[in-house]
């Protein structure tokens, strides 16, 4: 009798550990959005600041590579970089407006000022937490062009050795 209710215990913990993600970072949509947000250091920068640094074509830096990877449910190497680059401007592009809708396993995400149409970011529950799906989240045309993008550039750094 006791080796059943140990057992019973054990598995409600697993469950329950299960449920939750080991990383906080992950826990939920907003939690990977603003996890993407810390890898540029722009989780506490205003909108208006976000808006002008847009204005005037500054670019943003990313601070933290591996800490930019680990958000992304689907990342399969360097020419990835451009697909989470483009994700990282649709966020912080309505940084300080996003909705998000989730359901059981998958969250959506879009500036509450965008338009129905407006294609939105697409995070995917895991294991280890709420992550953002690329190939879900940016348009089939854009992600071919970013993808030659980055063939010229590796091509053309290969030239130059």
């Amino acid at each position: 009798m006791k080796l059943g209710i140990l057992s019973a215990f054990a598995v409600l913990a697993w469950v329950a550990c299960k449920s939750e993600p080991a990383d906080p970072a992950f826990a939920s949509p907003k939690a990977t959005i603003d996890t993407l947000f810390t890898a540029y250091d722009v989780k506490t920068v205003p909108q208006s600041e976000i808006r002008r640094r847009f204005t005037v074509g500054e670019r943003f830096k990313l601070y933290d590579h591996e800490l930019f990877k680990s958000c992304f449910s689907d990342w399969q190497g360097e020419h990835d970089e451009g697909l989470g680059g483009y994700v990282f401007g649709k966020l912080v592009a309505g940084k300080d407006e996003l909705g998000i809708e989730v359901d059981e396993t998958v969250a959506r995400v879009r500036p509450l000022s965008a338009q129905e149409d407006f294609p939105p970011v697409v995070l995917v529950k895991q294991d280890a937490g709420w992550k953002i799906d690329l190939r879900q989240s940016v348009p089939a045309d854009v992600r071919q062009r970013l993808y030659e993008v980055s063939r010229r550039a590796r091509r053309m750094e290969q030239q130059s050795r």
